[in-house]
């Protein structure tokens, strides 16, 4: 991904002034991202050099970053070793704000982003189950819904039958879901904090081991079966289709944290093909209908292939996948 807001050294040494970091050194532009443009930057700190992820947001509003932080924070009390909590500004805020631009800063952690394999399937697995186990008595009021950020089953339902869904979307989402998500939508799931977007590529490795969880942009309570099926259709893949082997791994890894219930392994084929559509409409909305990257205006029939591709594999959509 490019980087979407450019900044020379003055001003990335005006936000770095906004925190108790010292003075700035230098910094690099990270072409990681789709609605963030990230820099590490690297400070002198009280004679030691430090480095920090520098994040702009391109994408979210500061109600929306808001809600984001206060999420990470929460994870933080709850002792979430894979998430990593934003620093505060000398203020005592969570986001910073330069001209027309809000952001945060967080520390730069050492890692690297794995690619797909049984042992990374089981790793993310396993840290998905473990965000699913957290107790978030006391919390729950101060957590958003994760519809306020992403799209859910009900959503993309809504969207299907709008005016302004592709009808390439409408198509194959109507072909593959003749019921309309009937069945799935009268079952009330466990729900709980959710990532909503936990892609392999959201993750960091360090010595093969799972280290942090990234990116909780999408997160908020919502269906667990819904956020299994969005990291499945991410994760477990191979030369861009989600595999069975892949899946059984992944599966493993997150039930030796948490067992899955019935229900949930019944719908398990729906809510990856789900997770698919989600992030298909993510695109949509973003590329296709808005403008953070033209470029990309048809790039949501990538995901909606890989939907028809999985679902073609499957002898019938409740047929479980391992």
């Amino acid at each position: 991904m490019a980087v979407y807001t450019e900044l020379d050294f003055d001003e990335i040494n005006q936000i770095v002034g906004f925190y108790d970091l010292g003075t700035l050194l230098d910094f690099v532009p990270l072409s990681l991202g789709i609605s963030n443009s990230n820099y590490q930057v690297e400070v002198n700190r009280q004679g030691k050099k430090e480095k920090y992820l520098l994040k702009i947001s391109n994408d979210k509003d500061h109600e929306q970053l808001h809600k984001e932080q206060v999420i990470l924070k929460i994870l933080k009390k709850l002792n979430f070793s894979y998430s990593i909590c934003c620093l505060e500004t000398k203020e005592g805020k969570m986001i910073y704000e330069h001209g027309d631009k809000i952001g945060v800063i967080f520390p730069f952690v050492e890692g690297i982003p794995p690619g797909p394999s049984d042992y990374t399937c089981k790793e993310i697995g396993r840290g998905l189950a473990t965000l699913h186990c957290l107790d978030l008595n006391g919390y729950v009021d101060d957590i958003r819904d994760q519809s306020e950020v992403g799209y859910g089953p009900q959503q993309i339902l809504d969207f299907s039958s709008s005016a302004e869904c592709p009808k390439d979307f409408k198509s194959f989402f109507n072909r593959i879901f003749e019921d309309q998500l009937k069945e799935f939508l009268d079952i009330n799931f466990q729900k709980g904090l959710i990532h909503g977007d936990l892609y392999y590529d959201n993750t960091l490795f360090d010595n093969n081991n799972l280290s942090a969880i990234l990116d909780f942009e999408q997160s908020g309570l919502g269906p667990y079966i819904f956020d299994i099926g969005i990291s499945i259709s991410g994760t477990c893949l191979e030369k861009g289709r989600i595999i069975r082997p892949l899946i059984k791994s992944f599966m493993s890894g997150y039930e030796s944290i948490r067992p899955l219930p019935l229900e949930e392994r019944e719908f398990l084929n729906h809510s990856i093909i789900l997770g698919l559509f989600s992030i298909a409409l993510w695109r949509v909305k973003r590329f296709t209908l808005g403008d953070l990257d033209p470029d990309r205006a048809d790039s949501y029939m990538e995901l909606i292939q890989r939907a028809i591709n999985f679902k073609n594999s499957m002898v019938e959509l409740k047929r479980s996948p391992f």
